[in-house]
Formats: structure tokens, sequence, C-alpha cells
């Protein structure tokens, strides 16, 4: 073997010790890049710079060991071809870790630009989330005035009826009128605070405030339920205190008539596919005689029920109509309150689960 005489031997270590450190330094920089994201170094990269790392490394090695055994006095049994391969090596590396850098240098302002955009995106969402929210607020709050406002638009009717009995000297009725309106209260209190509940509380108000009117009422008339089988009022959401307007308007523009002989009022509660509809039928003499006897007369009743129906989350409906086609009567006016796609209502789930539970 022609050993490599034109070089002395401290020379050699120290360019061989100088080579290895930038591979070293190359392959450290390249794992780090690495780790950070492994789309920014592909691993034959870290494979070659390593692999040249450890080539170098022996060759210094190699070196070295000669150069000690023979006490530093002659050059290091390693040929030309061994030199210039580590040069070669580190040059190669070398210039793969500086087109690596240059292919990496437009990163930050590619991921400065997108943490931007993504930044902007979250104010957005925030900002619209936010929006939502204070929106969803206002609709609360106005629903809830709403409902407070058909508590008053009660009261004052149930005191003016106990007032007229009390006139009339009845104070046997006005006492049973009174202590059936404390009952009503109460159930009142109880949901102050809700603007949905289960249908059947619902229920039980429209039959208390039933029980009431005909108490109130010298005129005895028939009520009846009629609750298709696949309505489970239990579980069923239902805008609490919005059918009371509409029985009141049946039984006392309907029922009281003089020219009603067998009154008779009957509630329906059924789904239309996801909507549910409820029902007030009566088998008064219809609107037109309604219209005669009170042609300015706006019930603020209805008002109100058809405002509170506008903020649901699907805007309900309510129809008044004459004898329609399902009217259970000869004559009369139906009421229908629809609820659109009520069944996909996020209380109708949650009822349904806790019940479950």
């Amino acid at each position: 073997m022609a050993q490599f005489m034109s070089l002395d031997v401290k020379v050699a270590i120290v360019s061989l010790g100088v080579i290895n450190f930038l591979l070293a330094a190359i392959l450290m920089n390249l794992w780090k890049f690495r780790r950070r994201n492994t789309a920014y170094v592909p691993v034959w990269q870290l494979i070659s710079t390593g692999t040249s790392f450890a080539g170098c490394i022996l060759v210094l090695g190699y070196a070295l060991y000669h150069s000690f055994i023979n006490n530093w006095s002659v050059s290091p049994a390693i040929e030309n071809a061994d030199i210039i391969a580590c040069l070669l090596l580190a040059a190669l590396n070398g210039l793969a870790y500086g087109f690596r850098l240059n292919k990496l240098s437009g990163i930050p302002q590619k991921t400065r630009n997108r943490l931007i955009e993504e930044q902007l995106l979250v104010q957005n969402l925030s900002q619209s989330q936010q929006n939502l929210a204070l929106k969803e607020k206002v609709v609360e709050t106005k629903r809830r005035h709403l409902k407070s406002q058909m508590n008053p638009h009660f009261i004052f009717n149930v005191l003016t009826g106990i007032q007229h009995l009390l006139q009339k000297a009845e104070s046997e009725r006005a006492g049973q009128v009174f202590s059936q309106f404390r009952k009503l209260l109460m159930l009142g209190f109880m949901s102050q605070e809700k603007i949905l509940g289960p249908l059947s509380q619902e229920i039980e108000h429209v039959e208390q405030y039933v029980e009431l009117e005909r108490i109130r009422l010298s005129k005895a008339f028939e009520f009846s339920w009629d609750i298709k089988s696949d309505v489970v009022p239990a579980i069923t959401p239902c805008p609490l205190f919005i059918l009371q307007p509409l029985v009141e308007n049946a039984i006392w523009h309907g029922l009281s008539t003089e020219s009603v002989k067998a009154p008779e009022l009957r509630l329906r509660i059924q789904w239309d596919n996801e909507d549910l509809v409820i029902s007030v039928h009566d088998n008064g003499p219809g609107l037109q005689t309604k219209n005669q006897t009170s042609p300015n007369h706006v019930s603020r009743g209805t008002s109100i029920i058809r405002e509170r129906l506008a903020l649901l989350r699907h805007r309900g409906k309510l129809t008044i109509s004459e004898c329609p086609h399902d009217h259970p009567f000869a004559t009369g006016v139906s009421s229908e309150l629809r609820l659109p796609l009520w069944a996909l209502e996020p209380a109708w789930h949650q009822m349904k689960e806790k019940k479950a539970s």
C-alpha cells in the first residue's frame, strides 16, 4: 500500500477532525429539522449524512491509531483515496445541506402567513359565536318578556270575572274561582323561568284553566282531549302557557254564546311528520258572528302567541279558521298551532335521554 507521505501527520489528523466536525454539525441540524417536522428532511438525507460521518470517523480513528503507535514520527498509514473520499463526502453533504437550508428558508414565511390566516379565521369564528350568543340572549329575553305579558293578560281576565261574580252576590262561586285561580298561579310560579317544558305540564295548565272557566260560567260545556298514540306528553317539549289564550277565546267567543245549545271544546295533539300540531276546536257560531259582535277587536293573546312562535328556532305558525276539513263539529272555529320540525328540537332529545336514564 502506497502511503500518503506528502502531508504531515498532524495536518492530516486536523483536516480529518474538521471534516468530521462539519459532518457532525450537519447531521445534528438535519435531525433537529426532522424532529420539528418530518416533511422538512427526507430519511435518505439523514442516512447519507450519517453514513458519511461514520466513514470519516473510521478514517480518523485509523489515522490516530497508526500515529500513536509510531510515536507521531511518521505519517499515518492512510492512502490518498481515503483523504479525497472524506473531502468529497463532506463537500456533497455540505451541498445537500445548503440546498435543504435554502428550501427551508421559505417555510417560515409560509408558516407565518398560514398562522396569520388561522388567527384571522379563529377571530372571525369567535366573533361569529359571540354574535350568535348575543342574538340568542336577545331572543331569549324577548321570549321571556312575551311570556310574562301573557300572565297579566290572563290575571286581568280572571280578576274581572271574580269582580262580576261578587257584584252579582255570588260569593261562593267567586271563592271557588279564586281557589282554582290560586292553583293556576302556583303552576305559573313553579315554571316562571322556563320557556319550554314538557307537554304534560301544558296539558295540566289547560285542565286547571278549563276547571276555572267552568266555575266562572253559568253554562256547562263538554271538554275532551284527542291525543294521538305516538305523542308522549311526558317527554315532548312544548312552549309553556301558549294554549290558554286559544282555549279562552274558544270558550268566551264561541261556547258562551246563547245560540250554542250543547257547547263542546276539544283539543287535539298529533305529529304531522316532524311537526307537532296542537288544535283547539269548538262548536260555537264561528268567526262571522264574532266579527259582527266585535268588529274592531284584536285579541292580544293571539298576537302574543304569534310573536312567541316567530322567535322559535323553527318559526311556528298559528292558523285560525272556521270549520276546516278536519274540524270535528258541524260548526265552530279551529285554532291550529303548528311547531315545524319540532322532533328535531334539542329539548326533545334532552327530555328523551332524561326519561331513559
